[in-house]
């Protein structure tokens, strides 16, 4: 007794069936591919917005800290002319306190400019990430409801 195996036949109609599931999957994965490639040019937009405002930035902050530091030699310079231009033991105490309470103010002045400036860094360099996140939220959220 022998048993027969059954082929099975390819209808026309499996052919259409299995030609229509093809070109869905290739129509999925080129849309996944696609919305990929999306992401991913967002993605180096972001981080080129973010880069730039952090270069920005930073070259604010040096050129600021440059100017400080000029500012606070030319402050050394003239008090020692002061200094060694007093003809009083008196005045040398008065001048030099007056030198130190100027400083002090200065020095509170100018790190408070630069931790304002560092606050906008860190700002402007995270604004891109944050609207980026937003809108792929937002747009995760649409397509999920």
């Amino acid at each position: 007794m022998s048993i027969k195996k059954a082929k099975p036949e390819m209808t026309t109609e499996t052919i259409a069936d299995v030609n229509s599931f093809a070109q869905k999957s290739v129509d999925q994965a080129q849309a996944a591919f696609e919305k990929v490639s999306e992401v991913a040019h967002g993605n180096v937009q972001m981080l080129d917005a973010a880069a730039n405002a952090y270069k920005n930035r930073v070259t604010d902050i040096q050129l600021k800290t440059m100017e400080f530091a000029q500012l606070n030699v030319n402050a050394g310079f003239a008090f020692a002319r002061k200094f060694f231009a007093v003809k009083e033991p008196a005045e040398v105490f008065t001048l030099q306190q007056t030198f130190l309470k100027e400083q002090a103010e200065t020095m509170q002045r100018q790190t408070t400019e630069l931790s304002e400036l560092s606050m906008a860094l860190a700002k402007e360099s995270l604004k891109p990430v944050q609207e980026s996140l937003t809108k792929s939220f937002t747009s995760f959220s649409k397509a999920a409801a």
